[in-house]
């Protein structure tokens, strides 16, 4: 059926609209699109059984909480049927109606199989959207089909999480939801929600980024992706805003830079199986030697797969797919550990995962763990790492956080450096505490590349709670190769690692 014609005589008119669920909406239908409909002026209502849905605004109009100027996207698969509120019109019924047929009939020629499964709507609702973003009423404008800034914004999201992660991101359905306040949104995977967000007062904010000259009058607030603090305001004081140095965000590339930041920390779920074989069609077109390995190797798609998506969730890219297939399809007959798979693709990818950690200097700059609590790491078994040592873990982040942020407060990029076997075992335990922390082992730092020790973590500071960085006491590369941290040799990374000449 041909919605958008027929619903064509409605445009400018006052409808009703009946969704499953039993929510109503009331407005002026201003345009119809592809697959849903815009109502402008709108607002909402619940059925009841014993009224009928479209009375019910006229005998109970003091219930109806109106909200002038609020617009509203709705999908036709979520539409049961619309009404013209002056009667001039007939209802449009939006699911197929069928006439029921009579006894006879229907013992004389029942209906065939393949008629039944084409009656039944039931096919659009097995549907599962990959990537969603809902909004609420306040930001429809957002989407307007005059403005489409933010549609442009998120294709530039997936063109750049494709460039730094290798991922190919799925097209992302953006529409209202009735649940949600005028100025928030969510974003969904798989239909499930990762991350909600909610704009102030003015839609834009003003972030201090240090460079600030004065005070800016406005709603103080959060900045809902990285969570630091703002000051909402309106769009005519942009311009104020910056002259006082402070960074303004408009609303569309608030909402767009939650969304990449929740896609990049998300990017193990988004990736399926039909992506793997995506990628290997792929490459078979452009390494076909590659191919031929991988194929004739026991790697099968779903351990490929598994491998990928571990290295997506550690924040590797997997845009060097060829690099990694090499790899497994060289280990993959005698080994398929899934941690050991990985950790052979990470020392293969050695390079590109110092490279952001590469000072100016061209050294990488990082903390390191003493070799008494690298071994008290060692010990420790899944089931003493969340009961018995809770505490005494949740101290060692604390204290690895503080030398990050004071680090960070440098301008410098630091790394954690750990022995190779403590390395997979570390990731698991700090990455529920500290997301956003990229532990490395020696061997994934390239030979040629200078390790500057910023500081030896050691069990002494982290059962007292010490700052795990003292002015004046960091380690320094020796000339015979070892690493002094305090006066003292760390043998245990000297041993490890061999000696490196500096640059």
């Amino acid at each position: 059926m041909d919605y958008a014609s027929i619903l064509a005589r409605y445009i400018g008119r006052e409808v009703y609209v009946s969704t499953f669920g039993h929510v109503r909406l009331r407005g002026e239908l201003a345009a119809i699109y592809e697959d849903c409909v815009r109502l402008v002026n709108a607002s909402t209502s619940q059925e009841t059984e014993d009224t009928p849905w479209s009375n019910s605004w006229r005998d109970d109009a003091d219930g109806v909480n109106y909200a002038d100027g609020s617009e509203a996207l709705v999908h036709f698969h979520h539409i049961v049927a619309i009404r013209c509120a002056d009667d001039e019109l007939l209802d449009i019924p939006i699911l197929p109606q069928t006439a029921e047929p009579s006894v006879i009939e229907t013992v004389a020629s029942p209906p065939s199989a393949e008629q039944s499964i084409e009656a039944e709507p039931w096919e659009p609702f097995l549907e599962i959207d990959r990537l969603t973003l809902e909004m609420g009423s306040g930001l429809i404008r957002l989407v307007h089909p005059d403005s489409n800034e933010l549609m442009q914004r998120v294709s530039a999201v997936r063109c750049h999480l494709a460039d730094t992660l290798g991922l190919v991101v799925p097209r992302m359905r953006l529409r209202d939801a009735l649940d949600l306040e005028d100025q928030e949104y969510r974003i969904l995977i798989d239909q499930c929600e990762v991350a909600r967000g909610r704009l102030g007062p003015g839609q834009y904010i003003a972030l201090d980024m240090g460079t600030s000259s004065g005070t800016l009058q406005g709603v103080r607030g959060v900045d809902p992706t990285f969570g630091g603090p703002g000051i909402w305001i309106t769009a005519d004081r942009q311009q104020e805003a910056e002259q006082l140095g402070y960074l303004v965000i408009d609303p569309s590339m608030l909402v767009v830079t939650h969304m990449q930041e929740t896609l990049r920390r998300h990017a193990h779920e988004i990736l399926t199986l039909s992506d793997v074989r995506d990628l290997l069609e792929r490459l078979r077109e452009t390494s076909p030697c590659d191919f031929e390995e991988i194929r004739s190797s026991p790697m099968t798609a779903s351990l490929l797969h598994a491998v990928l998506r571990r290295l997506l969730e550690e924040g590797v890219s997997i845009k060097n797919f060829s690099r990694i297939v090499e790899i497994l399809a060289l280990h993959g007959h005698r080994n398929q550990e899934i941690e050991t798979l990985v950790a052979l693709v990470r020392v293969r990818l050695g390079r590109q995962l110092v490279q952001r950690y590469l000072a100016a200097d061209g050294k990488v700059h990082a903390i390191g763990l003493d070799r008494e609590l690298e071994s008290l790491l060692q010990q420790l078994t899944e089931e003493e790492a969340t009961r018995q040592t809770r505490n005494w873990i949740e101290r060692m982040v604390d204290v690895l956080r503080e030398s990050f942020q004071r680090l960070e407060n440098q301008q410098r990029p630091v790394a954690l450096v750990v022995s190779s076997p403590l390395r997979n075992r570390l990731w698991q335990i700090l990455s529920p505490h500290f997301p956003q922390v990229s532990v490395l082992s020696l061997a994934e730092v390239p030979r040629n590349t200078e390790i500057y020790w910023q500081a030896i973590l050691s069990a002494e500071e982290v059962g007292a709670l010490e700052p795990a960085i003292k002015r004046g006491q960091h380690p320094a590369v020796a000339k015979d190769g070892a690493y002094r941290a305090k006066g003292k040799v760390s043998e245990h990374l000297a041993d490890e690692l061999p000696p490196r000449r500096p640059r």
